[in-house]
């Protein structure tokens, strides 16, 4: 009998609703399991200061079992925002390698650094800018107007352009050096080979020395499949990529309708 003590979730377009906010009701309900001694982890592609002001809502401070998965899984924290366990993050030639593939598809890129953020205009797709508020932003025409010390801490690197075009570059491109994952239709972020939010999962399991069985993910993304794989139960969101959907154990309401709240409820 499966016996859950672990909450693994995705944020965008699972945990918040279409306005990037927590709704009342699931908010709720995981501060009922935290309660109950079962452990809420933030799983997503954003650095930890941007999952910690989420986190503080749900008072993920307070538990020692929660915590955050940042960064697609490079990065593992505790419940109050210490470093656990972190992987290798893309480089410099990683960068050039990818600006490569982007000026190939004419797609625009965001380079997300330390302190501040690039977005390197190679199609001008008029990228919304108000998804970045709160950190230094620049606009540029080329990857060689990036300051070289910026490459010591790359953060991740997403590409833009229209769902098809996207779909294109994803059926020619060689998978084999970084995973390509489809976070919304018009969004692809890249990352090391064999990272992912599933490994991460995986490693804060073994450091809460908790069975991979007993916890369960939630996501929308494709950047959330692993994650989904590991997780003892993975439960995809109605409002999920297709591919994100056949993989899972099971599909909840969408993040809109207070789908993880309902699904915990009936579950647990």
């Amino acid at each position: 009998m499966r016996t859950i003590k672990l909450i693994a979730l995705d944020m965008d377009g699972t945990l918040l609703d279409n306005n990037l906010n927590i709704k009342s009701y699931t908010h709720d309900i995981l501060m009922q399991m935290q309660d109950k001694g079962i452990g809420v982890v933030l799983a997503s592609g954003r650095d930890i200061a941007s999952l910690q002001s989420f986190g503080d809502l749900l008072n993920i401070h307070l538990y020692p079992v929660s915590g955050y998965i940042c960064l697609n899984g490079l990065e593992i924290y505790d419940y109050q925002g210490q470093l656990l366990y972190k992987e290798d993050k893309l480089n410099k030639n990683d960068a050039l390698k990818v600006y490569k593939t982007a000026v190939k598809f004419h797609m625009d890129m965001v380079f997300f650094f330390r302190d501040a953020l690039y977005i390197v205009e190679v199609a001008h797709t008029n990228i919304l800018t108000q998804h970045f508020v709160g950190m230094p932003m620049y606009c540029i025409e080329s990857i060689d107007e990036i300051p070289l010390h910026e490459f010591s801490d790359l953060r991740k690197i997403a590409l833009m352009q229209t769902p098809s075009i996207i779909e294109d570059m994803l059926n020619q491109i060689d998978e084999t050096e970084f995973d390509y994952c489809r976070v919304d239709y018009d969004w692809v972020e890249v990352n090391p080979l064999n990272i992912h939010k599933g490994s991460a999962l995986r490693h804060y399991a073994q450091i809460k020395d908790i069975s991979l069985i007993d916890t369960i993910a939630f996501g929308n993304g494709e950047n959330d499949i692993e994650m989904l794989e590991t997780a003892g139960l993975g439960v995809a969101m109605e409002n999920s990529f297709d591919s994100v959907k056949k993989i899972a154990d099971d599909v909840c309401l969408d993040n809109e309708s207070d789908g993880i709240a309902l699904y915990l409820e009936k579950y647990l």
